[in-house]
């Protein structure tokens, strides 16, 4: 492997018009959620019980002079929104239980039994039928938010993860190398003479290749890497705690795995251009994270098209080395 020093000017750049600009990450519901709202499933449906109890003490020294019906359904809701349809299920039945036990000390007190017996059915199937209802309209609402939250970030026609998604988990990712004093790589893979497959073969087989790619990259990788399709023909891949050694054997490896997935059909006569940054300390931000592997792979392809340029960074603005298979 030979160095190579490329400097600002010399490194080649893709025309404005036909660069797709590097959105905003936005952050995940993960990284957003306040710490408050941070406990763990079984933690939600713990304190929606311990809040249903004390529904149920106040429901008692309320002497059933006042509906606490909508103090009930709070925790059932907390539950099933970040617990589980399952978990609000049972909460449900809880309330009910709870609620009728607030009545029975009570009106057995006050009421003759065969008077307290008839309303105390009643008033139990009232709350555990409204409770059911929240439950499931809860459930189904959670359900859709969450099919249409991983729609969009997901690429219709590969089904792997969108440029969205790809720059929201490496801004994690940056925060995590940054907690842990770890390295991490990020690069880019890009389809040489793709168009020529559209041209020859029609835009059928070119969405075949595609999605044969994304397939090879997502099997070919770790399961703590993320591979997403950038847009076009343009792949990213975050290599969490990979090093320049790691990464190099890493890519040429997939590489390989590429062609071979390629060479197989026959007709897909294309190569791989893979320009990867490794990190020894993370950069200040996503888009200088993501824009040093963007120049090492259009430099990759500009040199020696189907060839791996790696670079080794100290941080966003000091190259180090790098390197050419």
């Amino acid at each position: 492997m030979e160095p190579i020093l490329p400097s600002r000017a010399s490194e080649p750049r893709k025309p404005a018009a036909s660069r797709a600009p590097a959105p905003t990450p936005v952050p995940t519901a993960e990284a957003a959620r306040p710490g408050a709202l941070s406990l763990t499933p079984a933690g939600w449906l713990v304190s929606a019980f311990g809040m249903i109890l004390c529904v149920g003490a106040g429901d008692y020294l309320t002497r059933s002079d006042v509906s606490l019906i909508l103090f009930y359904l709070a925790p059932i809701g907390f539950g099933t929104w970040f617990a589980s349809l399952r978990g609000g299920i049972v909460l449900s039945f809880a309330s009910a239980g709870v609620s009728t036990g607030a009545d029975v000390l009570y009106r057995f007190q006050h009421t003759p039994a065969d008077l307290a017996l008839p309303t105390l059915v009643w008033n139990g199937l009232m709350l555990l039928g409204t409770s059911l209802a929240l439950v499931l309209v809860l459930g189904a609402l959670k359900g859709r938010l969450e099919g249409e939250e991983l729609l969009a970030r997901t690429d219709a026609l590969t089904q792997i993860a969108n440029r969205r998604a790809f720059f929201e988990a490496a801004s994690l990712e940056l925060e995590r190398a940054r907690r842990h004093g770890r390295p991490l790589t990020i690069a880019y893979v890009d389809l040489d003479d793709f168009k020529l497959v559209n041209d020859r073969l029609g835009h059928a087989e070119g969405d075949a290749l595609l999605v044969t790619v994304a397939q090879t990259l997502r099997h070919a990788t770790r399961a703590v890497d993320a591979v997403a399709r950038l847009g076009g023909d343009e792949f990213g891949l975050l290599l969490p705690e990979a090093d320049a050694a790691m990464a190099e054997a890493l890519l040429a490896r997939l590489r390989a795995t590429l062609l071979a997935a390629v060479e197989r059909h026959g007709g897909w006569n294309v190569g791989f251009s893979i320009g990867a940054a490794v990190f020894l300390a993370p950069p200040a931000n996503v888009d200088e994270l993501t824009a040093r592997a963007d120049e090492l792979m259009y430099l990759a392809k500009r040199h020696a098209k189907g060839s791996i340029r790696i670079g080794v960074f100290e941080d966003a603005s000091s190259f180090l080395a790098g390197g050419e298979a």
